[in-house]
């Protein structure tokens, strides 16, 4: 009875062991960021999903961010991640990154001359 008893406590404790399934990432959580340029230049924006590394897919992708303006995105790709990496590329080919932006956290990315 007792090595009965002992038997069933190792399995209670193996189970807790077992690794659950991961449970969805809600995607109830704001995640709409602007991109402010504050330059005197256009840019090109895109962003990479940091923990995926999969471009993310948007109409400001093809466009860009005008000089001394910003565009409004909303960055829910359906991943339920709130991490990406946003990178901004001038007309003369400078090149402003923020790896690991924070897009349920942040409410904007600020690129400047300095950035560049």
């Amino acid at each position: 009875m007792r090595s009965l008893f002992f038997g069933m406590v190792a399995i209670a404790g193996l189970a807790s062991c077992v690794t659950q399934p991961s449970l969805p990432v809600s995607d109830t959580q704001n995640r709409v960021v602007d991109i402010v340029n504050t330059t005197d230049v256009s840019l090109t924006f895109f962003a990479l999903n940091a923990e995926r590394r999969r471009a993310f897919r948007e109409r400001f992708s093809e466009g860009g961010v005008e000089a001394n303006y910003y565009k409004t995105i909303n960055f829910s790709d359906n991943s339920g991640a709130c991490m990406f990496d946003f990178f901004a590329i001038s007309t003369e080919g400078y090149e402003a990154t923020s790896r690991g932006f924070n897009t349920c956290a942040e409410v904007s990315w600020v690129i400047t001359q300095e950035t560049f």
